[in-house]
């Protein structure tokens, strides 16, 4: 975990993020997918990337904090898979792509305020075990 930690510095998510926004309007023009789907693919990526980069800040936490930690955890990942089932739902004729945005856009705003969050309090948790040692 800490190789993948390392490696996906914020460089390296906003590389991402700005790589998905640039290959959007190619593949819209090209004909894979409407800007509407699109518009979906690029706030779910950037909601996942956030909450990934959230998790890898955990990881220079003591395993005795994961117990305190764990509701965070769990509330990423049920945000996470909304962000995910809530698009094949409008596929499969569930509800509309109206509801569909309304949904993601909240799960992105609820994710994002929980990736501050995680990374605010993993972050004064590591300041402290610093000043400890």
């Amino acid at each position: 975990m800490k190789n993948i930690a390392t490696w996906f510095t914020p460089e390296r998510r906003q590389l991402i993020q700005a790589f998905l926004v640039t290959i959007a309007p190619l593949a819209i023009m090209f004909g894979y997918g409407t800007e509407g789907t699109w518009e979906q693919v690029l706030i779910i990526s950037g909601a996942i990337l956030g909450a990934v980069a959230s998790l890898l800040n955990l990881v220079n936490v003591r395993i005795a904090d994961w117990a305190t930690q764990g509701w965070a955890i769990v509330r990423g990942a049920v945000y996470s898979l909304g962000t995910v089932v809530s698009p094949a739902l409008v596929i499969l004729g569930f509800y509309s792509e109206d509801v569909n945005t309304q949904i993601v856009t909240g799960l992105s705003i609820g994710l994002t305020a929980l990736s501050s969050a995680i990374a605010i309090f993993a972050n004064g948790q590591q300041q402290k075990y610093a000043l400890a040692a």
